[in-house]
C-alpha cells in the first residue's frame, strides 16, 4: 500500500503560534486537515535559537497544491495590509492588529 499521498508536508513556517494557529484556520475552513509542529517551542523563546521555535504547518501531501495557492493568497493580503493610528490614543498598530495594543480600543476601517 502506498502512502505517499498521506504523509506529512511543511507548507507554512510561521513566526509564532498565533500566526500558526491563523494559517491553521484558513486551511481547515477550505476543508485541508493540517497539523502544527513546534507549537510548544515557543514558550522557549530566548533559550533555543530563534530560528527553531518556528511552528510548522503541516498538510497531506495529496492537498499540498491547494494548501499553497492558499497561502500565496494569504500572504499577498498580508502584505499590502496597511499598518494603523488608533483613533482614540494615536498609538501606531500593525496591519494584523484589530484592536489598539495599547488602549484596546477596536480598528475601524
Amino acid at each position: 500500500m502506498n502512502n505517499e499521498p498521506f504523509r506529512w508536508v511543511t507548507v507554512y513556517s510561521a513566526a509564532d503560534a498565533v500566526e500558526a494557529n491563523i494559517v491553521k484556520g484558513l486551511l481547515l475552513g477550505n476543508e485541508i486537515d493540517c497539523q502544527l509542529l513546534g507549537e510548544s517551542l515557543q514558550s522557549a523563546v530566548g533559550e533555543i535559537p530563534f530560528a527553531q521555535t518556528e511552528v510548522r504547518v503541516q498538510v497531506y501531501a495529496i492537498k499540498e497544491r491547494h494548501a499553497r495557492e492558499l497561502l500565496v493568497n494569504y500572504s499577498q493580503e498580508q502584505q499590502s495590509a496597511l499598518d494603523w493610528v488608533c483613533p482614540n490614543c494615536n498609538e501606531h498598530n500593525g496591519s494584523t492588529f484589530e484592536i489598539c495594543w495599547s488602549c484596546r480600543t477596536p480598528r475601524n476601517d
